[in-house]
């Protein structure tokens, strides 16, 4: 079972998911430095999607330092520094954008926040 869950209708393009997708796997510390990716053509597979998608993605986690490509080993989870609330950005951007279009105040998305979180979730 992949650790990805694409979404064909979010309008974020799916090499985007996927980048973010890695981002918050490797700061939440399920990738570990130096877990090796699946390769292109597997990855592409599992998902069924295009390869050229993945080879986007991989080739946006090598840019930004996430991954590095390894001769014979293709791409490793790089010993990075990621904040885990840096990579839930794209999705709080989209949150306040869809805010601002309902003129929504900032309390408003943090009631709307509050009533999503769920109570055993609360210290983790």
């Amino acid at each position: 079972m992949s650790m990805y869950s694409l979404n064909a209708v979010s309008g974020t393009p799916i090499y985007r998911q996927i980048v973010d997708q890695t981002c918050q796997l490797v700061a939440s510390g399920e990738l570990p430095p130096g877990e090796h990716l699946p390769s292109i053509r597997a990855m592409a597979a599992d998902l069924g999607i295009n390869s050229m998608t993945v080879s986007k993605a991989y080739s946006q986690l090598e840019r930004d330092g996430i991954v590095a490509r390894r001769d014979g080993l293709g791409m490793v989870v790089e010993e990075t520094r990621i904040a885990p609330a840096e990579t839930i950005r794209p999705q709080a951007l989209a949150l306040v954008e869809a805010a601002r279009r309902l003129r929504l105040t900032r309390q408003d998305i943090g009631n709307a926040i509050d009533l999503a979180w769920k109570p055993d979730q609360e210290g983790n």
